[in-house]
């Protein structure tokens, strides 16, 4: 059995919501770095100590802002894979979730490095970014379910 795919014509809302995550990581690196930099962490040091995080709000600042970005890294490649999966199904849906997700990963990560929130607690104002991350997951799913004839194309 083959199964020939065609994209559908709102494809490109999901290749263009792909192509913001990749401006996304760029956020990301240049947010740490203006940490790095207010706090003098030298490369290649990833993190400030905990002693030094601990006695320096810079340091500390600048190892939650790593922390977001590595975070984002830890979560960019399934949220790719199930954006173009779910996408080739449900172009608008999936760029919608996409986008969820996308503006969840800026909140998280301005939440994370909030100076006036302890322990980075300000990243869970960005969690709504698993609505996302669900969404994809779902279509996903329900994607591969069809290409293999479980449920009605």
């Amino acid at each position: 059995m083959s199964t020939q795919l065609s994209l559908p014509s709102e494809y490109g809302y999901v290749l263009l919501t792909a192509t913001a995550s990749s401006f996304l990581a760029y956020f990301h690196s240049n947010l740490t770095g203006q940490y790095r930099k207010a706090a003098q962490v030298p490369y290649p040091n990833s993190y400030a100590s905990a002693e030094e995080a601990k006695g320096n709000k810079d340091k500390y600042l600048f190892n939650c802002a790593q922390r977001a970005h590595a975070n984002f890294l830890e979560h960019q490649p399934q949220f790719l894979l199930s954006l173009l999966i779910s996408g080739l199904r449900f172009p608008v849906f999936s760029a919608v979730m996409g986008v969820i997700w996308c503006a969840g990963r800026v909140v998280y990560a301005l939440g994370y490095t909030n100076p006036d929130k302890e322990n980075g607690s300000g990243r869970l104002r960005g969690n709504f970014y698993y609505i996302g991350q669900l969404g994809l997951l779902g279509g996903s799913l329900w994607t591969g379910l069809g290409v293999v004839g479980l449920v009605g194309r």
